[in-house]
């Protein structure tokens, strides 16, 4: 599902051969901008590996798992890497963490789309990595919003 909703809204050629990289997902007080500036640094640094090398582990994890977020974090003609990210029911307060102790956790697939995107139009899957244009980008909708007549 998540490959067919970047297909769907992106340009890109997405890869068959699927890499994953794992992140959990913390509490912060940090601003959305700010968390996905640090993600981005934390993800550049870690090794995609294939579902198979990572199983042992979300097999390990799975029982503390409320959320599942599978993020396509980068796309090349050669690969796919998809941000497993999972957010912790050892993160839940104590009173709603034993509510949802037996639940499966929650399943979602996301794709990130750039800010001021017009209509329907197909982005590029990578906009996130491209930190010089994005800021251009924003600064020239920021000025266009600012001449257009009210």
């Amino acid at each position: 599902m998540l490959f067919e909703i970047a297909k769907n809204l992106t340009w890109n050629n997405i890869s068959e051969n699927h890499k994953f990289i794992l992140t959990e997902i913390k509490d912060s007080s940090e601003n959305f901008h700010e968390q996905r500036k640090r993600s981005k640094i934390e993800n550049d640094k870690k090794i995609p590996m294939s579902l198979k090398e990572l199983m042992p582990t979300l097999l390990k994890l799975y029982p503390d798992f409320y959320d599942i977020n599978l993020h396509i974090y980068k796309a090349t003609k050669g690969m796919t890497i998809v941000d497993f990210r999972y957010y912790p029911k050892s993160s839940l307060d104590k009173a709603y963490r034993e509510k949802v102790l037996n639940n499966p956790p929650m399943l979602h697939c996301k794709v990130a789309m750039p800010s001021g995107l017009p209509g329907k139009k197909k982005f590029d899957i990578n906009w996130e990595h491209y930190e010089g244009h994005n800021r251009l980008k924003l600064f020239w909708l920021k000025l266009k919003a600012r001449i257009q007549p009210a």
